[in-house]
């Protein structure tokens, strides 16, 4: 194609006609500059296309991390849920009619549900951490989405703090147990030991300890911080958790 536009070129020049010459470079300009455009046009297409197929990927494996943690997150309330009503059992067993009356197994059972397992939600983020590391968070068109994904570690660091107050308690509580209470009873009570040992202590377990205010306070604010926690923190980030998996799967049907 380049030799027979040359040829053209060399023909006119040749024929001395300079004006048609003339025409004929800028209409040769023309298509060269056309040509470049349409190349131009064609790889950012290709980029674009390459760019859809990537923010598809990634919302794919965004769409599988946050499942897990929505499963995660509603596994980590229910426990809370578990320990505050525990909590509360705990509370009620203090009132003048139920500590004189109580077991020492019951309160022991109280005490374990209460106490027995520390709330902790640890979420999946490495496909969201890598996502932003790598600036691909831009890709990502739907900007309400966007702007969630990128302000959820934030959210997750806040819960980490509140967590570590209801630990504080709990680790209070039961250092108050430990020190006060007879534990060789209370595990015996619970079954983690087959029996107790004759000793001067076997008569109680923790039960002396509902005449304890310290050790009453302590079962409250555990019991008030774990509330909080699920209200103030693990349900808004459950129901965001639903949104942004919600405008996941609204994006990935765009694509």
């Amino acid at each position: 194609m380049l030799k027979f536009f040359g040829k053209i070129r060399q023909k006119l020049l040749s024929e001395n006609k300079f004006s048609k010459y003339l025409i004929y470079a800028i209409g040769e300009i023309v298509l060269v500059v056309i040509g470049i455009l349409i190349a131009l046009q064609i790889n950012n297409w290709n980029i674009t296309q390459q760019d859809r197929k990537t923010e598809k990927q990634n919302l794919l494996a965004l769409q599988e991390e946050f499942s897990k943690n929505k499963t995660k997150i509603q596994e980590v309330i229910q426990q809370n849920n578990q320990n505050i009503s525990g909590a509360e059992k705990m509370i009620q067993s203090f009132s003048s009619t139920s500590k004189d009356t109580i077991s020492e197994q019951t309160i022991a059972i109280y005490g374990s549900e209460t106490f027995g397992k520390e709330i902790n939600f640890e979420p999946e983020t490495g496909v969201l951490t890598e996502i932003i590391s790598s600036g691909q968070l831009k890709l990502i068109l739907n900007n309400k989405l966007k702007h969630k994904l990128a302000g959820l570690q934030s959210k997750i660091d806040e819960i980490k703090q509140q967590e570590k107050e209801v630990l504080d308690y709990r680790i209070i509580a039961i250092k108050q147990m430990i020190n006060e209470g007879n534990m060789e009873r209370v595990y015996a009570d619970l079954g983690i030991r087959k029996s107790y040992v004759n000793t001067t202590f076997e008569s109680t377990g923790i039960k002396s300890m509902l005449n304890s205010l310290p050790f009453l306070n302590q079962i409250v604010l555990y019991q008030s911080s774990s509330n909080v926690t699920n209200q103030a923190f693990y349900d808004p980030l459950n129901k965001e958790i639903e949104i942004i998996l919600e405008l996941i799967t609204n994006r990935l049907k765009e694509l």
